[in-house]
């Protein structure tokens, strides 16, 4: 017997993201892999998986197998949830940038006109209203309020316009 699906075709972006928060990172990802690049866009907030799919091409097949796939990834126990993580290449390159060794990394979320974008900066000292991750010998600050969106997210560097690529 087949267990009913917590995510649907049917369902929104946007309502999958309020739905899952802690794994939002992990399913726009899975999203945008997949072809489906307006999950930041107004259009998540009333355009269904299927609709943003087959408005880009993408066929029923492709659509089933994004909904499988994003239903697997909310099965999957994860050990470590809460952590942010660094590859071992972004660790290296933010010590490099960063001008002493006790500053922290602080990553920010920032509302735009079609979705959100990374804001990063280094910090000397944590704000109250921050939390603070450590990995690979960098300090990672994160807005409290804003935690949910970040769990379980890897950081890693690549050459290009903004030098950082953010995978979950």
């Amino acid at each position: 017997m087949k267990s009913e699906m917590a995510i649907s075709r049917d369902m929104t972006i946007d309502e999958i993201f309020q739905r899952f928060p802690s794994k939002a990172q992990k399913l726009a990802q899975l999203m945008t892999n997949a072809g489906l690049h307006c999950v930041g866009c107004h259009a998540s907030t009333f355009e269904s998986v299927e609709q943003g799919m087959l408005g880009h091409g993408m066929s029923i097949e492709e659509v089933d197998s994004l909904v499988i796939e994003l239903n697997k990834t909310l099965e999957e126990r994860d050990e470590n949830k809460e952590d942010i993580k660094f590859t071992e290449i972004a660790a290296d390159k933010c010590k490099s940038f960063r001008k002493n060794p006790d500053h922290m990394f602080k990553i920010s979320l920032i509302r735009g006109s079609c979705g959100w974008t990374y804001d990063f900066k280094f910090r000397e000292k944590k704000a109250p209203a921050e939390v603070m991750f450590e990995d690979k010998g960098v300090k990672i600050l994160l807005d409290k309020e804003q935690l949910d969106k970040f769990k379980g997210m890897v950081i890693d560097y690549v050459d290009g316009l903004q030098n950082v690529y953010i995978r979950s």
